[in-house]
């Protein structure tokens, strides 16, 4: 059975540095998503392992 655990991110400079992170301790990217708009925009990371 697959895990999975969502990431908030404010900043979208972040994204980066949070997929490095995740990546290191065995987790991939599954899906990412952007909500909101103008400068109220949240980043979604949903990583599977």
């Amino acid at each position: 059975m697959k895990d999975y655990i969502c990431v908030q991110v404010e900043n979208h400079k972040e994204i980066g540095k949070t997929i490095t992170e995740y990546q290191k301790d065995g987790w991939r990217l599954h899906t990412y998503q952007a909500t909101g708009r103008d400068i109220w925009i949240k980043h979604y990371l949903l990583f599977e392992r």
